[in-house]
């Protein structure tokens, strides 16, 4: 009886130690392996995928702006309408590759506008290529055989496991957006759009000047869009 209570005692320091102790920075970060199983989207219907440059980015959402290829009018009108994503319209602009209008006789304007899309439960963000491992030394070391399997699990889900926190400003996104099936196209709007998957593509030299990194701070009260 006597062993039992003090193994007992023993178990309870251990513990006001663990909690004494400070936590370190890689502790921090979100713990929660990635899902044996792709998520069930057969609730929903794909609506389109964009690419664009976070502004800025928490655990609920994350506000993307992406740079819109307009044809200029000869009569010389200004047109700078906010595109719908709902249209997929992929006259936008990779922020990694350079200007591809090679047609003289069609001059395009670059126009800026800022989306905020928000996650379900079952987002995914991913990485379009394998993150690379250091040693002790930063020295870049091969990825074990484990290693690569978790980076590429769920099977059947592009690319490689990243997480939410890897989203600061400055980061190349590709987004795929879908809605409720529950909601008909006729009837759907931009507030009804929902990530699926969010994909890093890499990360722009200048970050945009008036980026936020909210670090995963609560979401803004109101949604703000251009």
């Amino acid at each position: 009886m006597r062993r039992v209570a003090l193994r007992a005692g023993f178990v309870f320091v251990l513990g006001l130690g663990a909690t004494a102790f400070p936590i370190s920075a890689e502790d921090t970060k979100p713990t929660k392996d990635p899902p044996t199983t792709a998520p069930d989207w057969t609730g929903y219907v794909f609506v389109a995928d964009v690419v664009g440059e976070v502004v800025k980015a928490d655990d609920k959402s994350v506000t993307l702006r992406i740079t819109w290829l307009e044809p200029q009018q000869k009569n010389g009108n200004k047109n700078n309408n906010r595109p719908k994503l709902s249209q997929n319209n992929r006259n936008f602009r990779n922020p990694l590759q350079g200007n591809t209008n090679r047609q003289n006789q069609v001059q395009l304007k670059e126009q800026h506008h800022d989306y905020e899309l928000e996650y379900l439960p079952q987002s995914l963000v991913r990485s379009k290529t394998i993150p690379p491992k250091l040693d002790d030394k930063g020295k870049k070391v091969p990825h074990t055989q484990k290693e690569f399997d978790e980076l590429r699990a769920p099977s059947g889900v592009t690319g490689y496991a990243a997480n939410k926190l890897d989203l600061v400003p400055g980061t190349i996104l590709e987004v795929y957006l879908i809605r409720d099936k529950s909601v008909s196209a006729a009837k759907a709007t931009e507030d009804d759009l929902r990530i699926k998957y969010a994909v890093i593509l890499g990360k722009a030299p200048n970050p945009p000047k008036d980026a936020a990194n909210t670090g995963g701070a609560k979401p803004d009260d109101k949604k703000k869009k251009n």
